[in-house]
């Protein structure tokens, strides 16, 4: 059994966004990550290719920079998943 983005915290609006993509439950890596990250504890994680792991850290980078004040530095990612640097 998966869990929804819902239940893990996501926003209403970003939840609904991924599910007219036909994504509306967390792959493994999402389910471990979210609902700390969203409450604003660091993670780590290691996973294979193609299980998630962008959007484990893109969906709370997203919520938080929603309702952070943008005269301030909301987001930094430090080290991107190797996708994203080539």
């Amino acid at each position: 059994m998966t869990t929804s983005f819902d239940a893990l915290g996501v926003a209403a609006d970003l939840a609904g966004a991924l599910a007219e993509q036909g994504k509306t439950h967390a792959f493994a890596i999402q389910e471990l990550t979210i609902a700390d990250a969203l409450a604003g504890r660091d993670v780590c994680g290691k996973a294979k290719t193609g299980s998630g792991k962008t959007l484990a850290f893109g969906l709370p980078v997203l919520q938080v920079v929603k309702a952070a004040d943008p005269s301030k530095p909301r987001a930094i990612i430090l080290v991107p998943t190797r996708e994203l640097a080539t």
